[in-house]
């Protein structure tokens, strides 16, 4: 048995790929695997991590903020997404370092601040996500989950739902999420705004983890007894396909290898820890790593065409736990890997 990982993300129209405030972020520690620039399959003694944040636009440096966060988020022991005592002081520590990285900002922009700058500036960056963490167990997988607004984890099974977590109604969306931020954390809130789920899961069983304009979209076909939940899928597992193919041309995307599996650019850096990405065209790195998006692109473009999704930022991730015969010996994967079951 063994777990295969594939996302992809897009932009809003008219933007440029940089202004993409939507990130995701896998890890696999244990076991062996097999890595892909969007794509990565993990034999049963892998333990594996996926977070999709969604940065608010309106907040200050919302791109950054949302890479930093899928990536910490996957560093977390998978206990943590269960606990959301625990996780809300992770969350408290990341954000420790933002007001320093927001002033440094400021210093560098070399004009005047506009108009709507102080007050983003005042409340920092915002972001919601979902994050999923995957061990082995005896004939499976089990699996928990956290998330902070309205990022989604879809449990399917062929077209069936399984689980939705953590909205399961269409009506549920609206505008006005929790968010994570980057100056005060959840605020008043604290560790309540932290929803948590786990469940198990069976060979041919899908996680999908998709931003709010999809997630929204997915759910108003499943009340419209209009399942998508295999198109979606075959969607992922496309762009994971393309980014191999990408890959296997000889254009490696930023940080391939070094960041265990990344699908929000890691290697371009985030947070208070390099300079924050703003604004203007991508590089060359950044759409060799956006190469997966090309089948996003072609299922997203003619629902925003037609009105059926809203013009958002886009991301979609998919885990799908196989059973085709490969296994795994441990390899060790450190003390972070034990201490995370």
């Amino acid at each position: 048995m063994s777990v295969a990982v594939a996302g992809c993300r897009m932009q809003k129209e008219g933007d440029a790929m940089a202004e993409c405030a939507d990130a995701w972020y896998h890890l696999v520690q244990g076991g062996g695997t097999v890595q892909g620039l969007r794509a990565t399959r993990a034999t049963d003694d892998s333990t594996v991590r996926c977070a999709v944040a969604d940065g608010a636009s309106l907040s200050a440096l919302p791109e950054p903020w949302a890479r930093t966060l899928a990536r910490e988020l996957c560093a977390v022991p998978v206990r943590a997404l269960s606990d959301a005592d625990t996780l809300h002081a992770a969350l408290r520590t990341l954000s420790d370092g933002w007001p320093a990285a927001l002033r440094s900002y400021v210093t560098g922009l070399g004009r005047p601040l506009d108009w709507l700058e102080p007050h983003a500036l005042q409340h920092g960056p915002a972001a919601t996500f979902v994050a999923v963490g995957v061990l082995p167990v005896p004939g499976g997988w089990r699996w928990s989950a956290a998330a902070v607004g309205d990022c989604c984890l879809f449990q399917t099974r062929g077209d069936t739902l399984v689980t939705a977590f953590p909205l399961s109604l269409p009506e549920s969306f609206g505008h006005h999420p929790d968010l994570v931020r980057g100056l005060d954390c959840l605020g008043a809130a604290g560790p309540s705004a932290i929803r948590t789920a786990s469940g198990t899961a069976a060979p041919g069983d899908v996680l999908l983890l998709a931003s709010d304009a999809l997630a929204k979209w997915a759910l108003a076909q499943e009340t419209g007894r209009r399942p998508a939940w295999r198109q979606l899928a075959a969607v992922a597992v496309a762009a994971g396909e393309q980014a191999r193919g990408s890959a296997a041309g000889g254009e490696p995307g930023p940080g391939a290898g070094a960041c265990s599996g990344s699908g929000s650019g890691c290697g371009t850096g985030s947070g208070p820890r390099s300079e924050p990405r703003t604004g203007g065209g991508g590089t060359g790195a950044e759409t060799r790593a956006e190469a997966g998006g090309d089948a996003l692109r072609a299922f997203i473009g003619p629902l925003r065409d037609t009105g059926a999704i809203e013009d958002d930022d886009v991301t979609l991730v998919a885990v799908r736990f196989l059973d085709d015969g490969r296994t795994g010996t441990r390899a060790g994967g450190g003390a972070d890997l034990r201490d995370g079951r």
